[in-house]
């Protein structure tokens, strides 16, 4: 079983979106936009189910029990299966594409996030909405759930929620700074969760934990000829047996075991076929799938059959790895897995080793988001595609306004493709002085001061902040910065000292 490949007497004909073991067998749910839910019995190598869904791609997949099953899909319907007399029926819609579902055990209840930027809460057994959380302010990137917590991930934050209280967050912040999430994960052993980036970055945050443990980050792939590694992570597993072992997978082929409590590479995987769209390790820990497909996110990847793999993990080799400090070759064993000879920095801070910008696919990029046109960030103010499709056929045109000069830029990129998104950032400081060739000195949060700005060119925020000044009130600006550079955009507050 190591390393093969699971073999369906009809192909899956389109990308896979995401695999599951079931809660207490080895068998796996496997979603994809071929329209069809797969249930694959991975000990009997026989499919068990097989159940096509009228036209919308399946995004994603859980269990509610062994039987029964649940989908989000493209035409934002939430679908439940009970896989053992064959029926399904939508128990939820969302208003566009249903992108997330999970299932509490605990609370009995279906909760799903979508493109309309709502998470709703269903009951299984009916068509009504129990809830639904509106205030999030823009679309879910990913979501996952441990117990009574769950964490919904968006742009560069996390919020965590108590399904006892969902009327509000009892944690949300943006604990990565300017790391663009792909995709969290929760395991409760941990009392944390893992979040991987679309730049090759993944980040751990311990919760519950002291203030002062900010977690850590690092690059699953720190080296290459330009000194970066720009590869989404597309997808992160907890090994359920082995305490702070999981597998990360990537969009160039690359799954790899790390030990996240020692801070460890462990073991890697020879590439596969294609992207790692997901991955999944069954209840006990012995088996990982590999869900080797085309993703969508890359111009070049190759539209070849989907495909998953399953490899037998042996814990006792991890193990072994994982205690030794110096070893760089694994005990013999018959198991494709190498060791890794690259060393890898564990930041102590998540936004270690952030860059300028970071990839997203053009298909993705809203009305009010940011993008790189021509070299300068810039600010979304219409967007538009010239047709409807998944594939990456249509054409998203843009037309932004840079956030710096304020010259209007416009740019054609397909929808399948990346584009450069700059990380853009907003601080307050009080303001101490201008001096006379026009810079500003401004109070930062630890007592110092910054002294390398100017006063901005806007004619009417400029006579704003001179006449404040003037008139001795306290004045807080507001700066902007992207790609290097910074300016003063807004005055924030004015009060009388």
């Amino acid at each position: 079983m190591n390393g093969s490949c699971l073999n369906f007497d009809s192909p899956i004909r389109d990308a896979i979106s995401r695999i599951r073991f079931a809660p207490l067998s080895n068998n796996l749910l496997i979603s994809s936009w071929d329209s069809t839910l797969r249930l694959f019995d991975v000990d009997k190598c026989e499919l068990r189910f097989e159940a096509p869904n009228g036209g919308s791609g399946l995004l994603d997949c859980c269990f509610e029990s062994e039987s029964v099953a649940l989908t989000a899909n493209s035409d934002g319907s939430v679908i439940r299966y009970d896989m053992g007399v064959g029926n399904s029926k939508a128990i939820g819609k969302h208003e566009d594409l249903a992108t997330c579902i999970e299932y509490s055990e605990e609370k009995r209840q279906v909760i799903s996030a979508g493109w309309d930027k709502k998470v709703k809460i269903w009951d299984p057994r009916s068509t009504s909405s129990l809830g639904c959380l509106s205030s999030l302010g823009m679309e879910v990137e990913s979501m996952s759930l441990s117990g009574l917590s769950l964490m919904i991930a968006h742009k560069s934050s996390v919020h965590l929620y108590d399904l006892r209280h969902l009327d509000k967050s009892f944690e949300a912040k943006e604990y990565f700074m300017d790391i663009h999430i792909k995709c969290v994960r929760t395991n409760s052993e941990l009392e944390g969760f893992i979040a991987g980036s679309v730049d090759g970055r993944v980040a751990l945050k311990h919760v519950g934990q002291s203030k002062t443990d900010e977690g850590y980050a690092f690059r699953c792939y720190p080296k290459d000829k330009n000194g970066k590694h720009l590869v989404a992570v597309n997808d992160i597993a907890f090994n359920p047996s082995l305490r702070g072992v999981v597998v990360t997978g990537d969009n160039e082929g690359y799954a790899t075991i790390w030990d996240v409590i020692k801070r460890r590479r462990l073991l890697e995987f020879p590439r596969f076929p294609n992207s790692v769209a997901s991955l999944a390790c069954n209840h006990g820990g012995q088996l990982l799938a590999v869900a080797s497909s085309y993703t969508y996110q890359e111009a070049n990847e190759r539209e070849e059959h989907p495909q998953i793999f399953m490899h037998h993990l042996d814990a006792q080799q991890i193990e072994s790895i994982s205690a030794s400090s110096s070893t760089k070759t694994p005990p013999p064993s018959p198991s494709p897995l190498r060791m890794s000879d690259e060393e890898h920095q564990f930041e102590s801070k998540a936004d270690a080793g952030a860059s300028k910008t970071y990839p997203q696919q053009a298909g993705t990029i809203r009305k009010n988001g940011y993008i790189v046109i021509k070299g300068r960030p810039c600010k979304v103010v219409e967007v538009s595609t010239s047709k409807t499709g998944k594939h990456g056929h249509a054409k998203c045109h843009f037309v932004a306004i840079d956030i710096f000069t304020s010259k209007k830029l416009e740019d054609i990129v397909p929808s399948s493709h990346n584009c450069d998104v700059p990380h853009v950032n907003r601080t307050d400081y009080q303001l101490i002085d201008i001096s006379e060739d026009g810079f500003v000195s401004l109070l930062t949060d630890n007592g110092n001061t910054k002294d390398d700005l100017r006063l901005p060119t806007d004619e009417a925020l400029l006579t704003q902040i001179k006449d404040g000044f003037a008139e001795g009130k306290d004045l807080v600006v507001s700066v902007m910065s992207a790609m290097g550079e910074e300016q003063i955009c807004a005055l924030k507050d004015i009060g009388p000292k």
